[in-house]
């Protein structure tokens, strides 16, 4: 996916789809790919290969793009479905203000021989250079000459760190996992049950406990409620992300190597080595997550702190089969003063009787 940024949108390109990003207002409109023709004056700043969705800190602040910029391919499921771990991703601020400086990937076809230390701005002579220079100076004398008040430093402090934390979360856990053509969210007997529609995108059909991003992509989802076009447009950039563990590891059962030990009276086996998968995938819940110092219990909604499913499966042939197991935090209504000195666990709701 190439990224192309103009005076008033960062527009996403991937083949026939494009995300058109506005810097004015913040929203998201998904277009096709031969719109791009239409933009006035776009320049490739690199690649990225999905879309998390975007956040807004408080309701003063900037939206903020998140976009994948590293991955890591951990294997295929069912032997064709690749499975990506998120390794970096970059933020970009849907405003009108200058931008910072991109650490993308750059794209081959519009960056032809330039190297990545070497990066410069190609939609700028020297003049616009100058004449930009000069607005910013001006820009940031003006707002040196009233103090900022207090409640705004305190604001700009606090979304610097909650946004550094979430870019840390992604960049240094390597918790978090996508797949674009297969459901991580769901177990393979949901899978196969009935009330699972597989003819729906595949954001539709997951399961909502483990999409991580879920609320980042909102306006994508509320689009595709106007026509089937929309659906088929906004569905392209709606990427379903999940946080916990995917382990897959092809093994081969080699008879022959095992054969080795056995006497040189008894007849050996003739057997060819069997090829089999095992995957081992735990999906986080979004709900109440937290450390186990500060989220406990459950909540109304029946949410219990840090639930984590488990699901091992082993691929043979064409056969599947899965074993899950689920854990989380005592289901109850419960805290704790301290942790210290392990004081008992204190009940703080009684019996509730739902009529």
């Amino acid at each position: 996916m190439e990224v192309f940024q103009t005076d008033n949108h960062y527009i996403i390109l991937d083949g026939e789809f494009s995300l058109w990003c506005s810097r004015r207002h913040g929203t998201l409109e998904p277009k096709t790919g031969n719109d791009l023709c239409s933009a006035w004056n776009p320049v490739c700043i690199g690649l990225v290969y999905g879309v998390i969705g975007k956040i807004k800190i408080h309701s003063e602040s900037e939206w903020k793009l998140l976009l994948i910029s590293k991955q890591t391919c951990v294997g295929k499921l069912e032997g064709e479905h690749d499975v990506f771990q998120i390794n970096k991703i970059t933020v970009l601020s849907l405003s009108d203000t200058e931008p910072a400086e991109v650490d993308l990937d750059l794209c081959k076809m519009h960056h032809f021989g330039i190297r990545q230390t070497d990066r410069i701005t190609q939609n700028a002579d020297g003049q616009g250079k100058s004449l930009q220079k000069t607005w910013n100076t001006i820009k940031s004398a003006a707002e040196n000459v009233k103090p900022k008040k207090k409640v705004v430093k305190d604001k700009e402090k606090f979304e610097r760190r909650i946004l550094e934390e979430l870019i840390k979360m992604y960049n240094e856990s390597n918790t978090f996992y996508y797949c674009k053509t297969h459901d991580l969210t769901n177990t393979i007997q949901r899978q196969s049950s009935s009330s699972y529609d597989s003819t729906l995108q595949l954001w539709q059909r997951c399961d909502r406990r483990f999409f991580w991003n879920l609320h980042m992509v909102k306006e994508l989802t509320d689009l595709t409620q106007q026509d089937n076009d929309t659906l088929e447009l906004a569905s392209h950039w709606i990427l379903p992300v999940v946080q916990g563990c995917i382990d897959i590891q092809s093994c081969v059962l080699d008879f022959n190597e095992s054969s080795k030990d056995l006497s040189p009276v008894m007849p050996k086996p003739a057997k060819d080595p069997i090829s089999y998968t095992m995957i081992l995938i735990s999906r986080r819940s979004r709900h109440r997550a937290g450390t186990r110092s500060k989220r406990r219990g459950l909540d109304e909604t029946g949410a219990c702190a840090n639930y984590v499913e488990t699901e091992q499966i082993i691929e043979f042939s064409h056969h599947r089969v899965s074993f899950v197991q689920v854990r989380g935090s005592i289901p109850v209504f419960w805290s704790q003063t301290g942790v210290k000195y392990r004081p008992p666990p204190k009940l703080d709701k009684g019996l509730i009787w739902y009529i």
